[in-house]
């Protein structure tokens, strides 16, 4: 029988920078995305950074007290989701650690996320007025992919990232619907409507049909996340919009008119959240017009009304 964890002695000096390396190879064979790795290896680096200016030497000395003053010193701003990238990046690394027998115990498991305050997660969305005005300025520009592009960040709640991977092969304009390449690494079918549709065969005309990308730059080079991030600001700013709009803002809107018309269970769909995520429920409290008609019928709206002195 062979034991699937090494059982070989922990070397007794720290030395990071290589375990650091196996660490990120392991989870990229497990298909963590760019992002994630690029965060992982971004923290990591700032661990082994802190650890030599302290002259860490063993593998005793990295315990939660430790762990808790790099967290400290690397987030003095106390930011939620900052200090929430750090602790994940810790676990997976001492978790790795552990796993190879190179520690005993995985200090990182005494760590606990911050609680973010539901503030910090209302989304910004646009009424239904100003959807109306960004998207008619919009269409007065003289590029029709332009107008696709914005076109599909508001119908479907696509993020940037996910229309820039979009083929020509993923447009099913007959039976309404397109792939999408979502968040997880994986295929989404979502349904768009009769007008998105009639747009999409639009746009497929006006290209190459050897085209491998849906949407190109005037060099014939795919677009990318800035190009589509540039295009809602410019359109935003002569829309007159007073804040900034970003694509974001774009998914938000959805989400919440989403919501309030076919329910937190079609809108998880919509947007490619897996089914035990609590991620899509934000969106049910913003949109006012659904819960003040219950508030309409509360009992305290039939009581007598207080009499006026004369």
């Amino acid at each position: 029988m062979y034991s699937l964890v090494p059982t070989h002695s922990p070397p007794a000096v720290v030395e990071l920078s290589p375990l650091i390396d196996r660490c990120i190879d392991a989870e990229r064979s497990r298909n963590l995305s760019a992002r994630s790795l690029f965060e992982l290896r971004l923290h990591l680096d700032r661990f082994c950074t802190y650890s030599l200016e302290r002259n860490l030497v063993f593998y005793s000395q990295l315990d939660a007290a430790l762990l808790k003053d790099f967290i400290l010193h690397t987030n003095p701003s106390g930011s939620p989701a900052q200090g929430k990238a750090i602790i994940w990046t810790l676990r997976k690394f001492f978790s790795y650690l552990a796993l190879w027998n190179i520690m005993a115990s995985n200090p990182a498991c005494l760590l606990s996320h911050p609680k973010i305050s539901p503030r910090h997660k209302l989304p910004q969305y646009l009424t239904a007025a100003q959807l109306r005005t960004f998207m008619t300025t919009a269409a007065e520009r003289d590029s029709l992919q332009d107008f696709v592009i914005i076109s599909l960040l508001a119908t479907t709640g696509a993020r940037p990232n996910e229309i820039v991977k979009l083929r020509p092969i993923d447009i099913n304009c007959g039976q309404q619907f397109i792939f999408l390449h979502v968040k997880g690494n994986w295929f989404k079918r979502t349904p768009i409507s009769s007008g998105m549709a009639e747009l999409l065969e639009e746009h497929l005309a006006s290209i190459p049909k050897t085209s491998e990308h849906l949407f190109q730059n005037q060099w014939r080079h795919p677009i990318d996340v800035r190009w589509i991030q540039r295009l809602v600001r410019f359109i935003g700013d002569k829309a007159g919009f007073p804040n900034r709009i970003t694509p974001r803002m774009l998914r938000h809107t959805f989400a919440t008119y989403a919501a309030d018309r076919h329910g937190i269970m079609v809108t998880r769909a919509l947007l490619g959240h897996c089914g035990a995520s609590h991620a899509t429920d934000v969106y049910l409290h913003l949109a006012p017009s659904k819960y003040r008609r219950l508030m309409n019928c509360h009992p305290y709206q039939t009581t007598i009304a207080r009499e006026t002195a004369s």
